[in-house]
């Protein structure tokens, strides 16, 4: 829908000059709704649902935006916090009103007690999108059953009906933004104009506002801080549309492209389908963070987890200022209470207003341990004064070019193979297809496979052969023992992905592993000059042009997503090597994942604590 916002002539949303916005808390949709109703109502104030001692502190709150702030009123021990972030509708209200120079007031009651970080399952708010928020109103007061209010809703019902009615006389038209489980509620008292009791205790915290720590994000907030941001660009008008499902397909994508290991189609298209599933559980249309990365982790493995958790934490303009204390919120898994962090001091949290849902779904990723400061990792990184391997990924990739030499034996084997029918010797084993083809003969058929001479040298491993530009660091890594051969690689540069403390994660464009090692010479000084003589035409066929150079046995393995040129053939023809061509797409996704990513580390001695960061 172009706008959430529409009134009908028997709206349930308008009473007189009064028209209300009911909402979720922390809901983008909701927040999305009010803009479209001050835009299309034109209130002459706004009237949100919160104390009138809280005015101040929400205007300069909403200052802050895009960064996210934590209004607190505390006591020695606990404290009452309201969230200031894009996503809320009430938080979004305030902001219009500021940006508009529209009036606003905070209607609602003074009370000391709330019920502690409370929540309710209601309706996806994706529908808002399809039937407004009219309709959905309409909908979920007919069909859903909100829970018995208790004395304090009723005295907050009837307190913000007289203050919205002061507000109308004031003012004139009001848009009033609250829960959506009290409007009913506040037109009755409307109707029936009952005189609210001014009994308000007297609250003695002081209120603070504190900037929210970024690892916080998802113990306090109930949109997910990617959405946050998409929205906050859609705000600004850098983005023309706003749709969370699309979203989703959003997130997957930036996590594929950070992830730089291709995800087949047809892995991808389960994991959405499970993805809608996992939601439908839940009688949702869009999925949850737990269930976005149970989809991901279960479909590919942990670090494509974990760069999809990555990317939903992404929320730009998120500033730190010195007037604002930091604070840092955990949750309780068990209780599922808040506990914040100010420096040294440890106090309880309770939001006052409700929070739209919580998922008793867990998952479990394996996650690197934390920065003991900010840019403690790239600190260790720069001072670092080597680049050495993280060895068990060596043995991994001797294990593997190993494993790749047995099969081009094989492969060599079959090619060579002879089959005949049998006469005075089986050979080596009956050949059951050929045995059964001529069954009708009553023939048994034997195969002979010669013996294969000369064994297999070096292993051109080639997992890019099209995008060169993004693999910029083109070396030749000596071995450290014997058993461990030369590399002549081209990959990602080191530092830009760091995954712990002097410790990068890079990506192979392609390397050859020459076996045994020889203590090669840097090949890729002589890439202008072969590729100007016509000899290579790209680095990959560099690499395999080492590869052939270097080889001391008969065959070079060569595997890639394109089998070698003609002209390269040739030289390796006239070197006397042959070349075995097996294709990339015949590894299994995660295979070519292990074998293409790598680390580095930038002293030796991280190599003790390398496992603990490289997961």
């Amino acid at each position: 829908m172009d706008t959430l916002f529409t009134l009908s002539e028997e709206s349930p949303l308008k009473f007189g000059s009064i028209v209300a916005v009911p909402s979720i808390h922390s809901r983008v949709y909701f927040a999305r709704a009010v803009r479209d109703a001050v835009h299309s109502f034109k209130p002459d104030v706004i009237a949100v649902e919160q104390p009138e001692a809280f005015t101040e502190a929400l205007r300069e709150a909403v200052g802050r935006l895009p960064s996210i702030s934590l209004i607190m009123r505390s006591t020695d021990q606990e404290a009452l916090y309201i969230p200031v972030d894009p996503a809320d509708s009430i938080i979004e209200g305030v902001r219009m009103a500021v940006e508009g120079e529209i009036p606003f007031c905070c209607v609602d009651k003074d009370v000391p007690v709330f019920p502690e970080n409370s929540r309710y399952l209601m309706p996806d708010d994706q529908l808002l999108m399809t039937i407004g928020l009219e309709r959905y109103y309409t909908e979920i007061t007919a069909r859903h059953m909100f829970a018995e209010k208790s004395s304090v809703d009723e005295a907050r019902e009837a307190f913000i009906a007289v203050k919205l009615a002061e507000c109308a006389r004031r003012f004139g038209k009001v848009l009033f933004i609250g829960g959506l489980s009290h409007w009913e509620g506040i037109k009755r008292h409307l109707r029936e104009n009952t005189a609210a009791q001014d009994d308000d205790e007297t609250n003695d915290g002081v209120i603070s506002i504190h900037h929210l720590h970024r690892d916080s994000f998802f113990a306090v907030l109930g949109e997910m801080p990617y959405i946050m941001n998409v929205y906050e660009l859609y705000r600004n008008g850098s983005e023309k549309e706003f749709n969370r499902l699309d979203l989703i397909g959003r997130i997957f994508y930036e996590a594929r492209r950070n992830y730089r290991i291709a995800v087949p189609f047809t892995q991808e298209a389960g994991m959405m389908k499970y993805l809608r599933n996992l939601a439908l559980l839940d009688r949702h249309i869009t999925p949850d963070r737990i269930d976005i990365l149970t989809a991901a982790k279960n479909f590919v493995n942990n670090e494509y987890a974990l760069e999809v958790l990555k990317t939903l934490s992404f929320y730009s303009g998120h500033e730190a200022d010195e007037r604002y204390p930091d604070i840092k919120v955990t949750k309780d898994p068990l209780t599922d209470a808040l506990a914040g962090y100010l420096k040294e001091k440890k106090i309880t949290l309770n939001r006052r207003d409700h929070i739209w849902k919580t998922s008793l779904k867990k998952v479990s990723l394996t996650e690197r341990p934390a920065e003991r400061y900010e840019g403690e990792w790239d600190d260790v990184w720069r001072s670092s004064i080597n680049h050495m391997s993280h060895i068990p990924e060596d043995i991994r990739m001797e294990r593997s070019m190993d494993y790749l030499r047995t099969r081009i034996r094989e492969k060599l084997g079959e090619e060579r193979v002879r089959i005949h029918p049998f006469t005075a010797s089986i050979e080596d084993g009956i050949d059951m297809r050929e045995t059964i083809r001529n069954y009708h003969k009553h023939e048994i058929h034997v195969r002979d496979i010669p013996p294969v001479t000369g064994d297999v040298g070096p292993m051109v491993m080639i997992f890019d052969d099209v995008n060169y530009d993004e693999y910029p660091w083109r070396i030749s890594w000596l071995s450290e023992a014997h058993d461990d051969s030369d590399l002549i690689l081209y990959a990602s540069e080191p530092g830009l992905d760091l995954v712990g403390p002097g410790i990068s994660r890079c990506y192979f464009g392609g390397y050859a592993s020459i076996m045994p090692p020889q203590n090669v010479k840097n090949v890729w000084l002589l890439y202008p000059i072969l590729r100007a003589a016509r000899v290579v035409a790209n680095e990959a066929e560099l690499l395999l042009y080492a590869g052939i150079i270097y080889s001391k046995e008969k065959y070079t393995g060569y595997c890639a997503p394109n089998p070698p040129s003609e002209g390269i053939k040739i030289f390796a023809a006239q070197k006397g090597v042959e070349i075995v061509y097996i294709p990339l797409a015949s590894f299994a996704s995660e295979t070519v994942r292990k074998l293409r990513s790598f680390h580095v580390l930038g002293d030796k001695r991280l190599r003790d604590i390398a496992h603990h960061y490289i997961i």
